[in-house]
């Protein structure tokens, strides 16, 4: 994760795909970044764990009241409210982080026309954005395969970097020197 947080210096739109459950990888990169400077997080998978974000800060620095206050985080509920908290967001110096963007556009009161018009406005705001800023968007696989697949594909087009979450594959065992 060190050579994502590198990345993260230059004005840029960073996509991090991983599943939801490794999020705290994510609060890893929040809390590296907040050690430096103030830092924008916009959550839309409802995964901003302060709790978690205070145990690891504490673990680099007694200041943990001053590094939080360096986070200044929104929180959208539909694709409604992140479309309009990104158009809102102004030129911003420091890094934007934008936790689980697709969550709540694949809700299925929105239709595919209408998430895929508002998705393209999200990615247009975060190409505006990374003009003068660092963004780093994490995105978790779809809860149901085949769903709005178009969405990971507009995000990763526009992204100037993708960085994937790979599992472990399990060791592979040594074979035996002698037959049972």
């Amino acid at each position: 994760m060190n050579d994502i947080t590198q990345v993260l210096n230059l004005n840029q739109l960073v996509v991090l795909a991983l599943p939801r459950s490794r999020a705290r990888d994510t609060l890893s990169i929040v809390c590296d970044l907040a050690l430096k400077d103030s830092l924008r997080v916009v959550d839309g998978g409802n995964l901003f764990n302060v709790l978690l974000l205070n145990r690891l800060i504490r673990r680099k620095t007694s200041n943990v009241t001053a590094v939080l206050s360096r986070i200044y985080i929104s929180r959208a509920f539909t694709c409604f409210q992140m479309e309009a908290m990104l158009h809102d967001l102004q030129t911003y110096h420091s890094p934007v982080i934008v936790l689980d963007l697709l969550h709540m556009f694949y809700d299925e009161s929105i239709d595919d026309q209408q998430s895929r018009h508002l998705f393209a406005s999200c990615v247009a705001h975060l190409r505006r954005i990374s003009g003068s800023s660092p963004v780093l968007v994490s995105i978790a696989p779809a809860p149901h395969t085949g769903s709005r697949t178009f969405l990971t594909s507009m995000l990763l087009e526009a992204a100037n970097h993708v960085w994937q979450w790979e599992a472990n594959s399990a060791p592979q065992l040594q074979p035996s020197l002698w037959e049972d």
